[in-house]
C-alpha cells in the first residue's frame, strides 16, 4: 500500500488514538484499548494512524514552514504594526493564548500518544518475536516517528512533559516535565537499538521507497538528535527569558552524530545523483524519490487530502470566483524568503534562481514581476507539476516534504567531525565539497574548501553559509544558529541588513558588507535599486521550441564599438515554471548588476519592450527613515523607533538602545532571542499547577 494513502486508510481504521486534547485530565485515551493485536495487519493500520499525525496542518502540512518558521536571513515574514502582538510568531512575539500554539502542541503529543499505544501494542502482541524483521521494521518506524515529534516539541518548547508509555499505563496523564537532554538521551539510545534490526531502503523489500522510514533515516535521525542534544539552546534562568547554554560533554554527542553520518554515506546507496532542482520538481509532480539519491525520507501527503507545500511556497497565483485560467489552481506564497538572500550565492550556483522567484500570476494568468519586499520560494510549486493539479484547487497539494536529505547528513557529518576533533579533517572537506559539487554542477565555479575555510572557525562559517544555502524554506536556519549560538548575532545583523537595503546603502552599509562579506563596499556593489524587464513573455514559440531569451538578448545588444554585450545568466526566465509552455513569465534582465544605458531599448523578439521600476523602494520620505516593514519585522527581538530616532532590542521584555553596527556586537555583546514558545495556557489549567510558564512569559 502506498504510503500517500496512509490519511484515509490511517484514520479509518485507527482505534488506539482518537482524542485531540492530549495530556488534559480528562484525555479519553487513558483507556486501556480492550484487545492486543493479533496479527500484522492490525499493527500497519495502527502505524499508518502514526504516519498520518505527521500530516497535520498544525505541523509539517503548513504550520511548521510558515507560522512557525522563524524570521531569518533565509525565510521571512514581513509585518508593519508597531505594537505587540500576541500571535506575531515569526518576529519571536507570542502569547500562552495563541491558538496555533495550543494546535501544534496537540498534534505533536496526538503523534506520541499513538506511537506509545503502538509501541506498547505491538511488544504486548503475543506474535511478538524480536526475531521476526517484519515485526522489527514496524517497530523502528514507530520508534523514529516517535522521536520526531519529540524533535519538534523540545525546539519549540525545550523541556516537555515526557513518557514513552501510553498515557493507560500512567497514573497521572499530565506527564512530568522532563529536561530536554534526558529526553534526547533516551530517544538516541531507543533508535540505536532498534536501528540494527530494520531494513536498509535499498532492501528489495522496501517498496514504499522515502515515503516510509528506513534504517537509513533511523540513522540519520540518531545523528540529528544527537547534533541537538550537543548543541546550544535556550534554557531556563529565573524569571528572564532565559540563557544559551550547551552540556559540558557535547563533544561526545557531536562523535556519535559523525559516527551515525558515516553509518549513512558509507552503508547505504544515497547519493547527490539528480541535479538540485530535480529532486523538488519530482515532489511537486508526486514522484516519490528513489532510494539512492538526496531524500531519505519525505511525509507522505495525500493529493487533495493533506499538506499545503507547493501552495505556500512558489511564486503566488491569484483566482477569481474559485478558478483560475490555467491548470494550477491558486497559490497563497505565504511562506516566503528574504529578499536579500539571493545575495549570499555566488554565481554560477544552479540554487539561486531556482529558488529565488522574482514573479508571481493574477487573476488573469499574467505574469507580473513581483517589486514585494520579500521573494517566492521557488523550492516548491503547483506550477512545477507538469499536468497541473486543476483550477480550482487551492492548499491540499498532496506535494511531499523531504523530512531527511542526505544533504543535511553530509553537511551534518561536516560539522559533527569539526566539533568533536577541534579540526577540519579531510572527511568533513569532503563531506562539504560534495554538496558544493551538485550546487555549481555545470558551472566553472570550483567548489574544493579554499583557504580561508581551512582554520576551524572558517570552516565552521563555511559550513553553516552551504546549510543556509541548502535548506531555504525547509525549516532548518534558525535551528542552525541556535545549535551554534548565533542566533542573536544573525537576527541584529538581519534588522541592519534589510534596514541598510532600505536606506539604499546608508550609514551603516559598509559596516553589514564587512559582517556578511568582509567587504565594506560589498552592498554598494550588490544591491540593484532599478530593474528592467518585460512581463508575460511566452516560454515557447509557435513551433512549440523553447525561446532562449537570454541568447537572442545578448546578441541583439551592442556597446559603442559595435561587440556583443553579454548578460548575467537567469535561467530561471527559460525554463519556468514547466515545460509544456502553458505559462508566461517575467523575464528580468538585471538581477544581479546595475543597468545598463536603453537596457530595454534591445530586448528582441517581443513585441513589448522592457518596462522598468524601482526596486527596493524601501524608503518612507515623510518619516525620514525605513517603511514600517523594516522597523518592525523583528520586533519581538529588535525595532526602529521613527519618533526616536532610535533601534532598541529587547532583554527579558525591557527594550534598551541597541548597540550600532559600527560596535561589530556579536553573541556576547547581546541578549539572547527568545524563540521557545510559551506552553498553552489551557494545557497549564488542565496540569492542575503541575506546569508553568518559564521563558518570561506571563
Amino acid at each position: 500500500m502506498k504510503l500517500r494513502n496512509i490519511f484515509l486508510f490511517g484514520i479509518a481504521g485507527l482505534s488506539l488514538a482518537s482524542c485531540t486534547d492530549y495530556l488534559e485530565v480528562d484525555a479519553p485515551s487513558k483507556n486501556q484499548p480492550d484487545y492486543v493485536y493479533t496479527d500484522k495487519m492490525e499493527m500497519n493500520r495502527a502505524l499508518n494512524g502514526v504516519y498520518a499525525a505527521l500530516l497535520s496542518g498544525n505541523t509539517y502540512g503548513s504550520a511548521f514552514l510558515d507560522k512557525f518558521c522563524f524570521n531569518t536571513d533565509v525565510e521571512f515574514k514581513i509585518y508593519d504594526n508597531e505594537n505587540q502582538l500576541p500571535t506575531a510568531y515569526q518576529r519571536f512575539e507570542c502569547d500562552p493564548d495563541a491558538g496555533d500554539v495550543k494546535k501544534a502542541w496537540d498534534a505533536l503529543y496526538q503523534g506520541i500518544e499513538r506511537a506509545n499505544m503502538l509501541d506498547a501494542g505491538i511488544r504486548n502482541s503475543d506474535i511478538y518475536d524480536e526475531d521476526d524483521s517484519e515485526l522489527m521494521q514496524m517497530l523502528g518506524e514507530v520508534k523514529v516517528l516517535r522521536a520526531i515529534f519529540y524533535h519538534d516539541l523540545i525546539w519549540y518548547w525545550g523541556d516537555v512533559p515526557y513518557s514513552l508509555k501510553p498515557s493507560y499505563e500512567v497514573a497521572d496523564p499530565a506527564y512530568d516535565i522532563e529536561d530536554r537532554t534526558k529526553i534526547l538521551d533516551d530517544l538516541i539510545e531507543d533508535l540505536k537499538a532498534i536501528a540494527p534490526k530494520m531494513s536498509l531502503s535499498s532492501d528489495n523489500s522496501f517498496s514504499d521507497r522515502t515515503e516510509r522510514i528506513s534504517k537509513d533515516m533511523a540513522w540519520a535521525m540518531i545523528a540529528r538528535l544527537a547534533m541537538t542534544a550537543g548543541g546550544y539552546s535556550l534554557r531556563p534562568d529565573g524569571d528572564t527569558f532565559g540563557k544559551m547554554e550547551r552540556p559540558d560533554n557535547w563533544k561526545d554527542y557531536y562523535q556519535t552524530a559523525a559516527e551515525y553520518c558515516d553509518s549513512v554515506v558509507e552503508r547505504t546507496t544515497h547519493s547527490l545523483g539528480l541535479d538540485y532542482h530535480k529532486v523538488f520538481v519530482n515532489e511537486c509532480n508526486l514522484v516519490a524519490s528513489a532510494t539512492n539519491d538526496d531524500v531519505i525520507f519525505e511525509i507522505p501527503f495525500g493529493k487533495e487530502s493533506t499538506g499545503a507545500i507547493g501552495y505556500i511556497h512558489g511564486p503566488k497565483m491569484d483566482n477569481a470566483q474559485g478558478s483560475t485560467p490555467h491548470a494550477w489552481g491558486k497559490a497563497s506564497s505565504s511562506a516566503q524568503l528574504n529578499a536579500l538572500y539571493r545575495l549570499f550565492f555566488k554565481e554560477g550556483d544552479v540554487r539561486r534562481d531556482y529558488v529565488n522567484q522574482w514573479f508571481g500570476y493574477n487573476q488573469n494568468g499574467e505574469a507580473k514581476f513581483n517589486n514585494g519586499r520579500t521573494f517566492y520560494n521557488g523550492k516548491w510549486s503547483k506550477l512545477w507539476n507538469t499536468a497541473g493539479l486543476g483550477a480550482t484547487t487551492e492548499g491540499n497539494t498532496g506535494i511531499n516534504f523531504p523530512y531527511m536529505r542526505y544533504a543535511d547528513v553530509l553537511l551534518m557529518s561536516a560539522e559533527a567531525e569539526l566539533g568533536y576533533t577541534g579540526n577540519v579533517t579531510e572527511k568533513a572537506k569532503q563531506r562539504l565539497q560534495t554538496v558544493r559539487e551538485r550546487a555549481y554542477r555545470g558551472s566553472t565555479l570550483d567548489p574544493a574548501v579554499t583557504g580561508d575555510e581551512t582554520s576551524p572557525e572558517g570552516f565552521l562559517k563555511a559550513v553553516l553559509n552551504e546549510r543556509r544555502l541548502e535548506f531555504a524554506g525547509e525549516n532548518m536556519r534558525w535551528r542552525d544558529l541556535v545549535r551554534n549560538n548565533l542566533l542573536s548575532e544573525s537576527t541584529f545583523w538581519t534588522f541592519w541588513r534589510y534596514f541598510n537595503a532600505a536606506e539604499a546603502n546608508g550609514s551603516n552599509s559598509d559596516y553589514v558588507g564587512i559582517y556578511d562579506f568582509d567587504d565594506a563596499d560589498a552592498y554598494p556593489n550588490k544591491l540593484v535599486f532599478k530593474i528592467y524587464y518585460s512581463e508575460n513573455l511566452p516560454t515557447v514559440d509557435t513551433n512549440g521550441n523553447k525561446i532562449d531569451y537570454q541568447s537572442r538578448l545578448t546578441s541583439a545588444n551592442k556597446d559603442g564599438v559595435g561587440a556583443s554585450r553579454t548578460f548575467p545568466a537567469f535561467p530561471t526566465a527559460s525554463t519556468f515554471p514547466n515545460e509544456s509552455g502553458n505559462m508566461n513569465i517575467v523575464y528580468v534582465l538585471n538581477p544581479y548588476t546595475q543597468p545598463w544605458n536603453k537596457i530595454g531599448d534591445n530586448l528582441p523578439d517581443t513585441k513589448n519592450k522592457a518596462s522598468s521600476a524601482d526596486f527596493m523602494n524601501w524608503f518612507n520620505n515623510d518619516l525620514g527613515c525605513p517603511s514600517a516593514h523594516f522597523c518592525y519585522s523583528l520586533r519581538g527581538y529588535i525595532y526602529y523607533d521613527p519618533a526616536r530616532s532610535t533601534t532598541y532590542v529587547n532583554r527579558n521584555g525591557k527594550y534598551e538602545a541597541a548597540p550600532e553596527p559600527s560596535a561589530m556586537p556579536t553573541t556576547d555583546d547581546l541578549p539572547v532571542v527568545r524563540y521557545i514558545l510559551p506552553i498553552p495556557r489551557s494545557i497549564i489549567t488542565y496540569s492542575q499547577g503541575k506546569y508553568t510558564n518559564k521563558y518570561g512569559y506571563k
